[in-house]
């Protein structure tokens, strides 16, 4: 599997940052903050895949608040709520349950120095990661229980967003988010398709 490790996702994101804060900016936007909503597919890329049979793609919802820095850099706050990524043992598939992952996640966004209306975009982030696991009922007349987990989480990837005018922007995001520590055996590529207005 895919694993970001601490000292390699720092080393990015400092490379990351330096680009983008030297980079020839583009002209200013008038607006400084925006709102965003949007829909996300995501790839699950789960461990335990060798004795449970996941669920390749769900559905979520994407939210995300942001302000622009520079020209070329915006801070980005963004929350993902992905529910009911169903499980099964290959061995019994009676057996097994339902994962609903949270996450909230600060990022850098940074433009490349390119004009309106289509902008790509690289960002990189570091946040919170829950997941809550409902067991079915086959699973619970075994007496098994599983704790809820939450712990520090990373992303990075890119995108595009397009300005239809100053105040509104469409935009299609993908990234790779990865749970570290007790949640690390949460992992998915994370595409998102969102409208967002700017104020």
């Amino acid at each position: 599997m895919l694993k970001f490790k601490n000292r390699l996702f720092i080393t990015i994101f400092l490379l990351i940052g330096c680009i983008v804060f030297f980079a020839n900016s583009v002209k200013a936007e008038e607006k400084k903050f925006y709102v965003g909503l949007g829909a996300s597919h995501q790839g699950n890329n789960y461990d335990f895949e060798d004795v449970v049979d996941w669920d390749e793609g769900t559905w979520g919802i994407n939210a995300k608040f942001g302000y622009r820095l520079t020209p070329v850099v915006s801070f980005q706050f963004d929350v993902d709520w992905i529910p009911e990524v169903e499980g099964v043992l290959k061995s019994d598939p009676s057996l097994g349950g339902e994962v609903a992952v949270y996450t909230g996640i600060f990022s850098l966004k940074g433009y490349f120095p390119t004009s309106k209306p289509v902008k790509p975009f690289i960002i990189v982030g570091a946040g919170i990661m829950h997941y809550d696991i409902e067991l079915n009922s086959g699973t619970q007349s075994l007496g098994a229980a599983i704790d809820d987990k939450t712990d520090l989480c990373l992303k990075i990837g890119g995108g595009l967003d397009v300005f239809i005018n100053q105040s509104f922007s469409i935009g299609l995001e993908g990234n790779y988010t990865a749970g570290n520590d007790k949640v690390d055996a949460i992992e998915f590529w994370n595409f998102i398709l969102g409208a967002a207005y700017h104020f």
